[in-house]
C-alpha cells in the first residue's frame, strides 16, 4: 500500500501527459484541416476573380472588333 501511495502521483502524472497529449493532437489536426479549407476556399476565389477579367476583357475586345 506505501507503494502505491509513493507512486500515485507519478501514475497521475502520466495519464494526465498522455490526455494533454492525445488532446494537443486533435486540436492541431483540426486547426491543419481548417488552414487547409481555407487556403482551398482562398485560391478558388482567386481563379474566379481572374476568370472574371479574362472574360471582361474578351467583351472590351470583342465590342472594339465590331465598333
Amino acid at each position: 500500500m506505501q507503494n502505491v501511495k509513493k507512486f500515485l502521483p507519478l501514475i497521475a502524472g502520466a495519464v494526465v501527459a498522455i490526455i494533454v497529449f492525445i488532446l494537443s493532437k486533435r486540436m492541431r489536426k483540426n486547426n491543419d484541416s481548417t488552414i487547409d479549407r481555407s487556403s482551398i476556399l482562398e485560391k478558388a476565389r482567386e481563379a474566379k476573380l481572374a476568370k472574371s477579367i479574362l472574360r471582361k476583357s474578351e467583351d472590351e475586345e470583342s465590342y472594339s472588333s465590331i465598333g
